[in-house]
């Protein structure tokens, strides 16, 4: 969400958790071709919160809506026909997409500007600390995220995406000790959506 409380919503391909406790997680923006930082950065850093949210499959089409360039004046809710919903643990109330299964609230810790060939080549990595999780109970197996029931999407590169339908489990080996140590951080896995 924009300082004048403007909505924004923004797809980004390089999203990932950087650690677990406490649980920290990025996204990774080009510049615009005018050789400006995209809303969303602007937004993260002027407000110092944002929210992620799962793109998934039944969401597909609204994920591509919200991937076109706007001005930043324009609620991509409403341009992408989104539901929204409430944050409820930041200082300053985010909506998210209400459709989302899974959705993160993160107050922003910073960002680190690396170069790249102009225009688009230079790229903000913006880092927020999970403060919120919201997980719909539906996509839940025995309390545990069921990755078939959330089918999320993945950028493959072009204007390729993947669906993740299917997953398989292996345990690390190694000392018992070691692995009940990681496996509660392993529960606590992040997922995130942004204001303006």
């Amino acid at each position: 969400m924009a300082s004048d409380g403007t909505h924004n919503l923004a797809p980004f391909s390089q999203f990932n958790n950087l650690t677990f406790d406490p649980p920290l997680v990025m996204f990774s923006a080009n510049k615009t071709y005018d050789g400006t930082h995209k809303d969303t950065v602007i937004n993260a850093e002027s407000t110092g919160v944002f929210c992620w949210q799962l793109a998934t499959y039944d969401l597909r089409e609204a994920v591509n809506i919200t991937a076109e360039q706007l001005a930043p004046d324009v609620d991509e809710f409403e341009r992408a026909g989104l539901a929204k919903t409430w944050s409820k643990t930041l200082r300053i109330p985010i909506p998210m997409v209400e459709a989302s299964p899974i959705r993160f609230e993160c107050e922003y810790v910073q960002t680190l500007r690396l170069p790249g060939t102009p225009p688009v080549g230079a790229v903000s990595v913006v880092i927020g600390k999970v403060v919120g999780i919201h997980i719909d109970e539906k996509v839940l197996t025995n309390g545990r995220i069921d990755v078939k029931k959330t089918r999320p999407i993945a950028r493959l590169g072009y204007f390729e995406y993947g669906v993740i339908e299917d997953s398989f489990e292996m345990i690390i080996p190694g000392d018992e000790r070691i692995l009940r140590g990681v496996s509660p951080l392993l529960k606590r896995a992040s997922l995130f959506a942004l204001p303006r």
